[in-house]
Protein backbone atom coordinates (compact mmCIF):
# COMPACT_ATOMS: atom_id res chain seq x y z
CA UNK A 1 0.00 0.00 0.00
CA UNK A 2 1.67 3.18 -1.12
CA UNK A 3 1.94 5.91 1.47
CA UNK A 4 2.32 9.66 1.31
CA UNK A 5 4.63 10.38 4.27
CA UNK A 6 3.93 13.42 6.35
CA UNK A 7 6.06 14.83 9.11
CA UNK A 8 7.05 17.84 11.14
CA UNK A 9 8.42 20.99 9.58
CA UNK A 10 11.53 20.98 7.39
CA UNK A 11 10.91 17.77 5.40
CA UNK A 12 14.37 17.96 3.79
CA UNK A 13 16.02 17.80 7.18
CA UNK A 14 13.72 14.95 8.21
CA UNK A 15 14.64 12.96 5.09
CA UNK A 16 18.34 13.45 5.80
CA UNK A 17 17.98 12.32 9.42
CA UNK A 18 16.00 9.21 8.41
CA UNK A 19 18.62 8.35 5.79
CA UNK A 20 21.47 8.68 8.28
CA UNK A 21 19.61 6.58 10.86
CA UNK A 22 18.95 3.85 8.31
CA UNK A 23 22.60 3.88 7.21
CA UNK A 24 23.82 3.71 10.81
CA UNK A 25 21.51 0.79 11.57
CA UNK A 26 22.74 -1.07 8.50
CA UNK A 27 26.44 -0.44 9.26
CA UNK A 28 26.14 -1.47 12.90
CA UNK A 29 24.53 -4.81 12.12
CA UNK A 30 26.32 -8.08 11.35
CA UNK A 31 28.18 -8.34 8.00
CA UNK A 32 25.86 -7.29 5.20
CA UNK A 33 24.09 -9.98 3.24
CA UNK A 34 22.97 -9.70 -0.37
CA UNK A 35 19.45 -8.33 -0.45
CA UNK A 36 16.68 -10.35 -2.04
CA UNK A 37 15.17 -8.53 -4.97
CA UNK A 38 11.53 -7.65 -4.45
CA UNK A 39 8.97 -9.00 -6.81
CA UNK A 40 8.04 -6.76 -9.68
CA UNK A 41 5.23 -4.45 -8.80
CA UNK A 42 5.94 -4.45 -5.07
CA UNK A 43 6.35 -1.13 -3.38
CA UNK A 44 9.96 -0.39 -2.35
CA UNK A 45 8.86 0.85 1.10
CA UNK A 46 7.24 -2.48 1.96
CA UNK A 47 9.32 -5.58 2.76
CA UNK A 48 8.79 -8.57 0.50
CA UNK A 49 6.42 -11.28 1.64
CA UNK A 50 8.20 -14.18 3.33
CA UNK A 51 8.18 -17.02 0.81
CA UNK A 52 10.48 -19.80 -0.29
CA UNK A 53 12.09 -18.73 -3.51
CA UNK A 54 12.36 -15.11 -2.34
CA UNK A 55 13.46 -15.59 1.26
CA UNK A 56 14.66 -12.49 3.08
CA UNK A 57 17.95 -13.09 4.82
CA UNK A 58 16.72 -10.95 7.67
CA UNK A 59 14.93 -10.81 10.05
CA UNK A 60 15.32 -14.09 11.82
CA UNK A 61 11.68 -14.29 12.88
CA UNK A 62 10.55 -14.33 9.24
CA UNK A 63 12.76 -17.34 8.54
CA UNK A 64 11.36 -18.98 11.64
CA UNK A 65 7.87 -18.52 10.22
CA UNK A 66 8.85 -20.44 7.06
CA UNK A 67 10.51 -23.15 9.14
CA UNK A 68 7.34 -23.54 11.23
CA UNK A 69 5.25 -23.93 8.08
CA UNK A 70 7.63 -26.56 6.71
CA UNK A 71 7.30 -28.47 10.01
CA UNK A 72 3.51 -28.35 9.69
CA UNK A 73 3.71 -29.65 6.11
CA UNK A 74 5.94 -32.55 7.21
CA UNK A 75 3.61 -33.38 10.08
CA UNK A 76 0.50 -33.40 7.87
CA UNK A 77 2.23 -35.60 5.29
CA UNK A 78 3.49 -38.03 7.92
CA UNK A 79 0.12 -38.38 9.69
CA UNK A 80 -1.94 -38.89 6.51
CA UNK A 81 0.60 -41.19 4.88
CA UNK A 82 0.96 -43.24 8.07
CA UNK A 83 -2.81 -43.63 8.39
CA UNK A 84 -3.12 -44.88 4.81
CA UNK A 85 -0.14 -47.20 5.28
CA UNK A 86 -1.77 -48.88 8.27
CA UNK A 87 -5.04 -49.19 6.37
CA UNK A 88 -3.59 -50.64 3.17
CA UNK A 89 -1.26 -53.08 4.94
CA UNK A 90 -4.13 -54.21 7.12
CA UNK A 91 -6.27 -54.92 4.05
CA UNK A 92 -3.69 -56.68 1.85
CA UNK A 93 -1.13 -57.90 4.36
CA UNK A 94 2.66 -58.30 3.87
CA UNK A 95 2.37 -61.95 2.95
CA UNK A 96 1.39 -61.19 -0.64
CA UNK A 97 4.76 -60.91 -2.46
CA UNK A 98 3.56 -58.72 -5.34
CA UNK A 99 2.66 -55.51 -3.49
CA UNK A 100 5.42 -55.91 -0.90
CA UNK A 101 7.81 -53.45 -2.58
CA UNK A 102 4.96 -50.97 -2.97
CA UNK A 103 4.26 -51.11 0.78
CA UNK A 104 7.98 -50.66 1.48
CA UNK A 105 8.02 -47.53 -0.70
CA UNK A 106 4.95 -46.26 1.15
CA UNK A 107 6.75 -46.84 4.46
CA UNK A 108 9.81 -45.00 3.13
CA UNK A 109 7.69 -41.97 2.16
CA UNK A 110 6.10 -41.97 5.61
CA UNK A 111 9.49 -42.08 7.36
CA UNK A 112 10.80 -39.23 5.20
CA UNK A 113 7.71 -37.23 6.17
CA UNK A 114 8.52 -37.91 9.83
CA UNK A 115 12.16 -36.84 9.38
CA UNK A 116 11.04 -33.76 7.45
CA UNK A 117 8.74 -32.80 10.33
CA UNK A 118 11.28 -33.33 13.09
CA UNK A 119 14.08 -31.45 11.30
CA UNK A 120 11.88 -28.45 10.58
CA UNK A 121 10.42 -28.51 14.10
CA UNK A 122 13.83 -28.33 15.77
CA UNK A 123 14.51 -25.31 17.96
CA UNK A 124 17.64 -24.49 16.02
CA UNK A 125 16.85 -21.98 13.33
CA UNK A 126 17.78 -23.15 9.83
CA UNK A 127 19.48 -20.89 7.31
CA UNK A 128 17.66 -19.88 4.10
CA UNK A 129 19.63 -22.31 1.93
CA UNK A 130 18.91 -25.17 4.33
CA UNK A 131 15.22 -24.36 4.33
CA UNK A 132 15.05 -24.40 0.56
CA UNK A 133 16.98 -27.69 0.33
CA UNK A 134 14.74 -29.28 2.96
CA UNK A 135 11.65 -28.12 1.09
CA UNK A 136 12.68 -29.27 -2.37
CA UNK A 137 14.49 -32.52 -1.47
CA UNK A 138 11.86 -33.58 1.05
CA UNK A 139 8.87 -32.85 -1.21
CA UNK A 140 10.36 -34.51 -4.30
CA UNK A 141 11.66 -37.54 -2.36
CA UNK A 142 8.29 -38.23 -0.78
CA UNK A 143 6.58 -37.86 -4.16
CA UNK A 144 9.09 -40.19 -5.85
CA UNK A 145 8.51 -42.91 -3.25
CA UNK A 146 4.74 -42.54 -3.65
CA UNK A 147 5.15 -42.92 -7.42
CA UNK A 148 7.27 -46.05 -6.78
CA UNK A 149 4.59 -47.33 -4.43
CA UNK A 150 1.94 -46.93 -7.11
CA UNK A 151 4.14 -48.66 -9.68
CA UNK A 152 4.44 -51.85 -7.60
CA UNK A 153 0.84 -52.17 -6.45
CA UNK A 154 -1.92 -53.88 -8.40
CA UNK A 155 -2.87 -51.99 -11.57
CA UNK A 156 -4.64 -49.84 -12.48
CA UNK A 157 -5.43 -49.31 -8.79
CA UNK A 158 -1.74 -48.81 -7.96
CA UNK A 159 -1.13 -45.98 -10.42
CA UNK A 160 -4.13 -43.94 -9.30
CA UNK A 161 -3.28 -44.49 -5.65
CA UNK A 162 0.21 -43.15 -6.34
CA UNK A 163 -1.29 -40.23 -8.30
CA UNK A 164 -3.58 -39.25 -5.42
CA UNK A 165 -0.68 -39.46 -2.96
CA UNK A 166 1.55 -37.17 -5.07
CA UNK A 167 -1.35 -34.74 -5.59
CA UNK A 168 -1.85 -34.69 -1.83
CA UNK A 169 1.81 -33.86 -1.23
CA UNK A 170 1.92 -31.00 -3.73
CA UNK A 171 -1.43 -29.41 -2.88
CA UNK A 172 -0.68 -29.64 0.84
CA UNK A 173 2.66 -27.99 0.26
CA UNK A 174 1.06 -25.21 -1.80
CA UNK A 175 -1.51 -24.53 0.91
CA UNK A 176 0.82 -24.71 3.91
CA UNK A 177 4.29 -23.61 2.81
CA UNK A 178 4.77 -20.01 1.59
CA UNK A 179 6.34 -20.23 -1.84
CA UNK A 180 6.57 -18.24 -5.04
CA UNK A 181 4.60 -19.65 -7.95
CA UNK A 182 7.64 -20.55 -10.06
CA UNK A 183 9.14 -22.59 -7.24
CA UNK A 184 5.85 -24.41 -6.68
CA UNK A 185 5.72 -25.27 -10.41
CA UNK A 186 9.32 -26.51 -10.36
CA UNK A 187 8.74 -28.81 -7.37
CA UNK A 188 5.44 -30.04 -8.84
CA UNK A 189 7.16 -30.87 -12.15
CA UNK A 190 9.91 -32.82 -10.36
CA UNK A 191 7.36 -34.59 -8.15
CA UNK A 192 5.06 -35.72 -10.98
CA UNK A 193 7.97 -36.77 -13.23
CA UNK A 194 8.19 -40.06 -11.32
CA UNK A 195 4.54 -40.82 -12.12
CA UNK A 196 5.01 -40.14 -15.85
CA UNK A 197 8.14 -42.35 -15.93
CA UNK A 198 6.31 -45.06 -14.01
CA UNK A 199 3.45 -44.94 -16.50
CA UNK A 200 5.88 -45.16 -19.41
CA UNK A 201 7.52 -48.28 -17.94
CA UNK A 202 4.30 -50.09 -17.03
CA UNK A 203 3.14 -52.90 -19.30
CA UNK A 204 0.05 -52.05 -21.30
CA UNK A 205 -3.15 -53.65 -20.01
CA UNK A 206 -4.53 -56.53 -22.05
CA UNK A 207 -7.56 -54.46 -23.03
CA UNK A 208 -5.37 -52.11 -25.15
CA UNK A 209 -3.61 -53.04 -28.40
CA UNK A 210 0.14 -53.18 -27.93
CA UNK A 211 1.02 -50.37 -30.34
CA UNK A 212 3.05 -47.17 -30.11
CA UNK A 213 -0.15 -45.11 -30.24
CA UNK A 214 -1.60 -46.98 -27.29
CA UNK A 215 1.66 -46.46 -25.38
CA UNK A 216 1.55 -42.72 -26.15
CA UNK A 217 -2.05 -42.46 -25.00
CA UNK A 218 -1.15 -44.43 -21.88
CA UNK A 219 1.64 -41.95 -21.01
CA UNK A 220 -0.43 -38.92 -22.07
CA UNK A 221 -3.07 -39.92 -19.55
CA UNK A 222 -0.50 -39.69 -16.72
CA UNK A 223 0.98 -36.48 -18.15
CA UNK A 224 -2.41 -34.72 -18.33
CA UNK A 225 -3.23 -35.64 -14.73
CA UNK A 226 0.18 -34.45 -13.63
CA UNK A 227 -0.08 -31.12 -15.47
CA UNK A 228 -3.55 -30.50 -14.07
CA UNK A 229 -2.50 -31.26 -10.48
CA UNK A 230 0.66 -29.15 -10.84
CA UNK A 231 -1.38 -26.22 -12.14
CA UNK A 232 -3.80 -26.54 -9.22
CA UNK A 233 -0.89 -26.48 -6.78
CA UNK A 234 0.60 -23.38 -8.45
CA UNK A 235 -2.73 -21.54 -8.44
CA UNK A 236 -3.30 -22.45 -4.79
CA UNK A 237 0.14 -21.14 -3.90
CA UNK A 238 -0.45 -17.89 -5.79
CA UNK A 239 -3.97 -17.24 -4.47
CA UNK A 240 -3.36 -18.15 -0.82
CA UNK A 241 -0.18 -16.16 -0.51
CA UNK A 242 -1.60 -13.36 -2.57
CA UNK A 243 -4.18 -13.08 0.20
CA UNK A 244 -1.40 -13.18 2.76
CA UNK A 245 0.37 -10.38 0.94
CA UNK A 246 -2.83 -8.35 1.00
CA UNK A 247 -3.11 -8.95 4.73
CA UNK A 248 0.51 -7.85 5.11
CA UNK A 249 -0.27 -4.63 3.26
CA UNK A 250 -3.10 -3.97 5.70
CA UNK A 251 -0.73 -4.13 8.70
CA UNK A 252 2.19 -2.29 7.09
CA UNK A 253 2.25 1.47 7.52
CA UNK A 254 5.34 2.94 5.94
CA UNK A 255 8.34 1.53 7.81
CA UNK A 256 6.13 0.23 10.64
CA UNK A 257 4.74 -3.31 10.87
CA UNK A 258 1.69 -3.62 13.09
CA UNK A 259 2.01 -6.61 15.42
CA UNK A 260 -0.84 -6.54 17.94
CA UNK A 261 -3.82 -4.39 18.80
CA UNK A 262 -3.30 -3.15 22.36
CA UNK A 263 -6.11 -0.64 22.82
CA UNK A 264 -8.76 1.52 21.24
CA UNK A 265 -10.87 4.60 21.85
CA UNK A 266 -13.64 6.49 20.18
CA UNK A 267 -11.29 8.17 17.71
CA UNK A 268 -8.70 5.51 16.96
CA UNK A 269 -6.94 2.24 17.69
CA UNK A 270 -3.50 1.61 19.19
CA UNK A 271 -1.18 -1.11 17.90
CA UNK A 272 2.17 -2.36 19.04
CA UNK A 273 4.49 -2.07 16.07
CA UNK A 274 8.14 -2.27 15.08
CA UNK A 275 10.22 -0.20 12.73
CA UNK A 276 11.53 -2.16 9.76
CA UNK A 277 15.14 -1.02 10.23
CA UNK A 278 15.59 0.50 13.68
CA UNK A 279 13.74 -2.33 15.49
CA UNK A 280 12.63 0.00 18.27
CA UNK A 281 9.35 -0.69 20.09
CA UNK A 282 6.66 1.64 18.82
CA UNK A 283 3.00 2.35 19.40
CA UNK A 284 1.01 3.26 16.28
CA UNK A 285 -2.30 5.07 16.60
CA UNK A 286 -4.61 5.19 13.61
CA UNK A 287 -8.01 6.66 12.97
CA UNK A 288 -10.58 3.99 12.20
CA UNK A 289 -14.13 3.84 10.98
CA UNK A 290 -15.98 6.25 8.74
CA UNK A 291 -14.40 9.42 10.05
CA UNK A 292 -15.59 12.80 8.86
CA UNK A 293 -13.17 15.32 7.48
CA UNK A 294 -13.50 17.26 10.74
CA UNK A 295 -12.40 14.18 12.70
CA UNK A 296 -9.50 13.64 10.34
CA UNK A 297 -8.43 17.24 10.86
CA UNK A 298 -8.63 16.80 14.62
CA UNK A 299 -6.54 13.63 14.49
CA UNK A 300 -3.94 15.25 12.28
CA UNK A 301 -3.88 18.35 14.45
CA UNK A 302 -3.27 16.19 17.52
CA UNK A 303 -0.08 14.73 16.14
CA UNK A 304 1.12 17.96 14.57
CA UNK A 305 0.82 19.76 17.89
CA UNK A 306 2.47 16.95 19.83
CA UNK A 307 5.33 16.72 17.32
CA UNK A 308 6.21 20.35 18.05
CA UNK A 309 6.97 19.50 21.69
CA UNK A 310 10.41 18.20 22.66
CA UNK A 311 10.32 18.10 26.45
CA UNK A 312 11.46 14.71 27.84
CA UNK A 313 8.23 14.41 29.84
CA UNK A 314 6.05 14.73 26.75
CA UNK A 315 5.42 11.56 24.78
CA UNK A 316 7.59 11.48 21.66
CA UNK A 317 6.07 11.25 18.19
CA UNK A 318 8.36 9.49 15.74
CA UNK A 319 6.44 9.75 12.50
CA UNK A 320 3.03 10.23 10.99
CA UNK A 321 1.33 9.90 7.64
CA UNK A 322 -1.80 9.12 5.70
CA UNK A 323 -2.50 6.24 3.34
CA UNK A 324 -4.03 6.83 -0.11
CA UNK A 325 -7.43 5.69 1.19
CA UNK A 326 -7.32 8.41 3.85
CA UNK A 327 -6.35 6.38 6.93
CA UNK A 328 -4.31 8.65 9.18
CA UNK A 329 -1.73 7.24 11.59
CA UNK A 330 1.17 8.27 13.73
CA UNK A 331 3.97 6.39 15.52
CA UNK A 332 4.98 7.23 19.07
CA UNK A 333 7.14 5.72 21.79
CA UNK A 334 5.76 2.56 23.39
CA UNK A 335 5.58 2.85 27.17
CA UNK A 336 5.43 0.22 29.90
CA UNK A 337 4.22 1.10 33.34
CA UNK A 338 0.93 2.63 34.51
CA UNK A 339 -1.05 5.85 34.52
CA UNK A 340 -1.28 7.94 37.68
CA UNK A 341 -4.91 6.88 37.88
CA UNK A 342 -3.86 3.22 37.92
CA UNK A 343 -1.11 4.03 40.41
CA UNK A 344 -3.65 5.31 42.94
CA UNK A 345 -6.16 2.53 42.20
CA UNK A 346 -3.56 -0.17 42.87
CA UNK A 347 -1.31 1.39 45.49
CA UNK A 348 -3.42 4.05 47.16
CA UNK A 349 -2.49 7.65 48.02
CA UNK A 350 1.15 8.55 47.50
CA UNK A 351 3.61 10.25 49.88
CA UNK A 352 3.68 14.04 49.49
CA UNK A 353 7.31 13.97 48.36
CA UNK A 354 6.57 11.56 45.54
CA UNK A 355 3.46 13.48 44.43
CA UNK A 356 5.52 16.67 44.21
CA UNK A 357 8.27 14.85 42.30
CA UNK A 358 5.81 13.56 39.70
CA UNK A 359 3.87 16.81 39.24
CA UNK A 360 7.09 18.84 38.87
CA UNK A 361 7.83 16.79 35.74
CA UNK A 362 4.34 17.47 34.39
CA UNK A 363 4.88 21.16 35.06
CA UNK A 364 8.01 21.02 32.92
CA UNK A 365 6.14 19.46 30.00
CA UNK A 366 3.27 21.93 30.29
CA UNK A 367 5.64 24.87 30.63
CA UNK A 368 7.07 24.07 27.21
CA UNK A 369 3.60 23.61 25.70
CA UNK A 370 2.30 26.85 27.22
CA UNK A 371 5.45 28.64 26.09
CA UNK A 372 4.64 27.92 22.45
CA UNK A 373 0.97 28.78 22.90
CA UNK A 374 -0.51 25.29 23.40
CA UNK A 375 -3.07 24.40 26.07
CA UNK A 376 -3.60 20.72 26.84
CA UNK A 377 -7.19 21.09 28.20
CA UNK A 378 -7.49 17.47 29.36
CA UNK A 379 -4.97 17.13 32.17
CA UNK A 380 -6.05 14.15 34.26
CA UNK A 381 -4.36 11.13 35.91
CA UNK A 382 -5.21 8.87 32.95
CA UNK A 383 -3.23 11.19 30.64
CA UNK A 384 -0.09 11.15 32.81
CA UNK A 385 1.94 7.97 32.45
CA UNK A 386 4.44 6.66 35.01
CA UNK A 387 7.33 4.64 33.65
CA UNK A 388 11.08 3.99 33.70
CA UNK A 389 13.23 5.46 30.96
CA UNK A 390 16.97 5.15 30.43
CA UNK A 391 17.53 3.52 33.81
CA UNK A 392 15.70 6.34 35.63
CA UNK A 393 12.69 5.46 37.78
CA UNK A 394 9.52 7.51 38.29
CA UNK A 395 9.59 9.24 34.92
CA UNK A 396 6.26 10.67 33.81
CA UNK A 397 5.01 11.25 30.29
CA UNK A 398 2.16 13.61 29.39
CA UNK A 399 -0.10 11.92 26.83
CA UNK A 400 -2.98 12.70 24.50
CA UNK A 401 -2.64 16.19 23.15
CA UNK A 402 -5.72 15.58 21.00
CA UNK A 403 -7.69 18.24 22.88
CA UNK A 404 -4.98 20.89 22.67
CA UNK A 405 -5.88 24.45 21.79
CA UNK A 406 -3.44 26.81 20.20
CA UNK A 407 -3.38 30.39 21.50
CA UNK A 408 -2.36 32.95 18.89
CA UNK A 409 -0.36 36.08 19.55
CA UNK A 410 -3.54 38.17 19.61
CA UNK A 411 -4.96 36.03 22.41
CA UNK A 412 -7.56 34.23 20.32
CA UNK A 413 -7.94 30.47 20.65
CA UNK A 414 -7.90 28.28 17.56
CA UNK A 415 -9.78 24.97 17.49
CA UNK A 416 -8.15 21.68 16.65
CA UNK A 417 -11.56 20.10 16.14
CA UNK A 418 -15.06 21.13 15.33
CA UNK A 419 -16.64 19.94 18.58
CA UNK A 420 -15.05 22.33 21.10
CA UNK A 421 -13.91 19.44 23.29
CA UNK A 422 -13.43 20.75 26.80
CA UNK A 423 -12.01 17.88 28.81
CA UNK A 424 -12.97 15.41 31.52
CA UNK A 425 -15.63 16.51 34.05
CA UNK A 426 -13.75 15.36 37.18
CA UNK A 427 -10.81 17.61 36.27
CA UNK A 428 -12.62 20.32 34.32
CA UNK A 429 -12.03 23.95 35.20
CA UNK A 430 -15.06 26.22 35.71
CA UNK A 431 -14.12 28.49 32.80
CA UNK A 432 -13.87 25.47 30.51
CA UNK A 433 -17.53 24.77 31.26
CA UNK A 434 -18.79 28.34 31.00
CA UNK A 435 -16.61 29.74 28.22
CA UNK A 436 -14.50 26.98 26.62
CA UNK A 437 -13.50 29.23 23.74
CA UNK A 438 -11.70 31.66 26.07
CA UNK A 439 -9.67 29.39 28.37
CA UNK A 440 -5.92 29.79 28.84
CA UNK A 441 -3.05 27.92 30.45
CA UNK A 442 -4.60 28.31 33.91
CA UNK A 443 -7.18 25.65 32.93
CA UNK A 444 -4.31 23.14 32.88
CA UNK A 445 -3.26 24.36 36.36
CA UNK A 446 -6.76 23.53 37.60
CA UNK A 447 -6.45 20.03 36.12
CA UNK A 448 -3.06 19.58 37.83
CA UNK A 449 -4.67 20.57 41.11
CA UNK A 450 -7.17 17.75 40.64
CA UNK A 451 -4.38 15.30 39.84
CA UNK A 452 -2.45 16.34 42.98
CA UNK A 453 -5.63 15.97 45.03
CA UNK A 454 -6.09 12.40 43.79
CA UNK A 455 -2.44 11.48 44.38
CA UNK A 456 -2.53 12.72 47.98
CA UNK A 457 -6.02 11.66 49.08
CA UNK A 458 -6.92 8.76 46.78
CA UNK A 459 -10.15 10.54 45.76
CA UNK A 460 -11.13 13.28 43.33
CA UNK A 461 -12.02 16.79 44.58
CA UNK A 462 -15.64 16.31 43.53
CA UNK A 463 -17.91 13.42 42.60
CA UNK A 464 -21.47 12.98 41.44
CA UNK A 465 -23.98 10.65 39.87
CA UNK A 466 -24.10 12.54 36.58
CA UNK A 467 -21.98 14.83 34.46
CA UNK A 468 -24.24 17.76 35.23
CA UNK A 469 -23.85 17.21 38.98
CA UNK A 470 -20.07 16.98 38.70
CA UNK A 471 -19.91 20.14 36.60
CA UNK A 472 -22.15 21.88 39.12
CA UNK A 473 -19.63 21.09 41.86
CA UNK A 474 -16.80 22.38 39.66
CA UNK A 475 -18.67 25.68 39.24
CA UNK A 476 -19.93 26.28 42.78
CA UNK A 477 -18.60 23.88 45.46
CA UNK A 478 -15.34 24.62 47.31
CA UNK A 479 -13.04 21.59 47.57
CA UNK A 480 -12.60 19.91 50.94
CA UNK A 481 -9.18 20.38 52.53
CA UNK A 482 -6.86 17.52 51.72
CA UNK A 483 -5.97 16.96 55.37
CA UNK A 484 -9.61 16.08 56.05
CA UNK A 485 -9.70 13.32 53.42
CA UNK A 486 -6.15 12.00 53.08
CA UNK A 487 -5.21 8.82 54.99
CA UNK A 488 -1.60 10.05 55.09
CA UNK A 489 -0.55 13.39 56.64
CA UNK A 490 -0.53 16.22 54.10
CA UNK A 491 1.68 19.20 54.97
CA UNK A 492 -0.22 22.43 55.39
CA UNK A 493 1.77 24.31 52.75
CA UNK A 494 1.06 21.62 50.15
CA UNK A 495 -2.61 21.49 51.17
CA UNK A 496 -2.97 25.25 50.65
CA UNK A 497 -1.22 25.08 47.26
CA UNK A 498 -3.49 22.32 45.93
CA UNK A 499 -6.60 24.22 47.07
CA UNK A 500 -5.21 27.33 45.34
CA UNK A 501 -4.85 25.38 42.10
CA UNK A 502 -8.55 24.46 42.39
CA UNK A 503 -9.72 28.06 42.84
CA UNK A 504 -12.86 28.91 40.86
CA UNK A 505 -11.36 32.23 39.77
CA UNK A 506 -8.35 31.66 37.47
CA UNK A 507 -6.72 34.77 38.88
CA UNK A 508 -6.42 33.11 42.29
CA UNK A 509 -4.48 30.12 40.97
CA UNK A 510 -0.77 29.91 40.16
CA UNK A 511 -0.63 31.78 36.87
CA UNK A 512 1.65 29.37 34.99
CA UNK A 513 3.17 25.92 35.15
CA UNK A 514 6.52 27.48 36.00
CA UNK A 515 5.00 29.38 38.93
CA UNK A 516 3.34 26.19 40.17
CA UNK A 517 6.66 24.33 39.89
CA UNK A 518 8.40 27.01 41.97
CA UNK A 519 5.68 26.85 44.60
CA UNK A 520 5.94 23.05 44.76
CA UNK A 521 9.71 23.25 45.11
CA UNK A 522 9.29 25.55 48.12
CA UNK A 523 7.06 23.05 49.94
CA UNK A 524 8.61 21.33 52.93
CA UNK A 525 8.14 17.85 51.41
CA UNK A 526 9.90 18.72 48.15
CA UNK A 527 12.97 16.56 47.67
CA UNK A 528 11.93 14.01 50.30
CA UNK A 529 11.31 11.34 47.66
CA UNK A 530 14.75 10.05 46.69
CA UNK A 531 16.02 8.24 43.64
CA UNK A 532 16.81 5.16 45.76
CA UNK A 533 13.21 5.09 47.04
CA UNK A 534 11.93 5.24 43.48
CA UNK A 535 14.26 2.42 42.39
CA UNK A 536 13.18 0.28 45.33
CA UNK A 537 9.50 0.87 44.59
CA UNK A 538 9.89 -0.20 40.97
CA UNK A 539 12.01 -3.22 41.94
CA UNK A 540 9.11 -4.53 44.04
CA UNK A 541 6.63 -4.43 41.18
CA UNK A 542 5.73 -7.63 39.34
CA UNK A 543 6.91 -7.69 35.69
CA UNK A 544 3.37 -8.49 34.56
CA UNK A 545 2.15 -5.27 36.17
CA UNK A 546 4.62 -3.11 34.26
CA UNK A 547 5.38 -4.85 30.97
CA UNK A 548 1.97 -4.83 29.31
CA UNK A 549 1.83 -2.20 26.57
CA UNK A 550 -1.95 -2.30 26.73
CA UNK A 551 -1.74 -0.02 29.74
CA UNK A 552 0.04 2.56 27.64
CA UNK A 553 -2.62 2.24 25.02
CA UNK A 554 -5.34 2.66 27.59
CA UNK A 555 -3.78 5.94 28.60
CA UNK A 556 -3.19 6.98 25.02
CA UNK A 557 -6.84 6.52 24.17
CA UNK A 558 -8.26 7.64 27.50
CA UNK A 559 -11.04 10.13 27.23
CA UNK A 560 -12.24 8.81 23.91
CA UNK A 561 -13.93 5.56 24.89
CA UNK A 562 -17.56 5.59 25.94
CA UNK A 563 -16.91 2.67 28.27
CA UNK A 564 -15.38 4.93 30.96
CA UNK A 565 -17.39 6.07 34.00
CA UNK A 566 -19.21 9.35 33.44
CA UNK A 567 -16.82 11.56 35.36
CA UNK A 568 -13.78 10.11 33.58
CA UNK A 569 -15.03 10.57 30.00
CA UNK A 570 -14.01 13.47 27.85
CA UNK A 571 -17.07 15.55 27.01
CA UNK A 572 -17.83 18.58 24.88
CA UNK A 573 -20.53 21.24 25.25
CA UNK A 574 -22.77 19.26 22.91
CA UNK A 575 -22.81 16.42 25.45
CA UNK A 576 -23.43 18.83 28.32
CA UNK A 577 -26.21 20.63 26.44
CA UNK A 578 -28.01 17.36 25.77
CA UNK A 579 -27.73 16.29 29.40
CA UNK A 580 -28.82 19.68 30.71
CA UNK A 581 -31.77 19.64 28.32
CA UNK A 582 -32.84 16.24 29.62
CA UNK A 583 -32.41 17.45 33.19
CA UNK A 584 -34.62 20.50 32.58
CA UNK A 585 -37.25 18.42 30.80
CA UNK A 586 -37.40 15.93 33.65
CA UNK A 587 -35.58 13.07 31.85
CA UNK A 588 -32.65 11.20 33.32
CA UNK A 589 -29.40 12.99 32.39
Amino acid sequence: MALTPLGPENPEKRLLVNTLLARAAAESSTPPQPRVRARSGSHPSRPSLVRLGSLPLDPEQDLRFVQTRLALFGKVTFVISGAFLVMTVGLSGWQNPKPWFGHASHLGATLIGLAFWRIAASRRGLQPDALQVLDSVGSVSISALFALMGHHLYQPYGFYMGLLAVVHVNVARAVIVPSVTTRTLFIAAASFAGLVISRALMPLPDSLPHTALSRARFVLDALSWSLTAGAVAAVASRVIYGLQERALEMVQLGQYSLEEKIGEGGMGEIYRARHAMLRRPTAVKLLTGDASEDQLRRFEKEVQLTARLTHPNTISVFDYGRTPDGTFYYAMELLSGMTLEQLVERHGPQPPGRAIHLILQVCGALNEAHGVGLIHRDIKPANIYLTQRGGVSDVVKVLDFGLVREVRDDGSVTRSNINFVVGTPLYLSPEAILAPESIDARADIYGLGGVLYLLLTGTTPFSGRSVVEICGHQLHSPPTALSARAPLPVPEDLDRLVIACLAKDPRERPQSARELARALSRCGSAGSWSESQADAWWAEREPEELASPSRASQAASAGEGEELPLGKRTFCPAHLARRLGRRLSGEAP
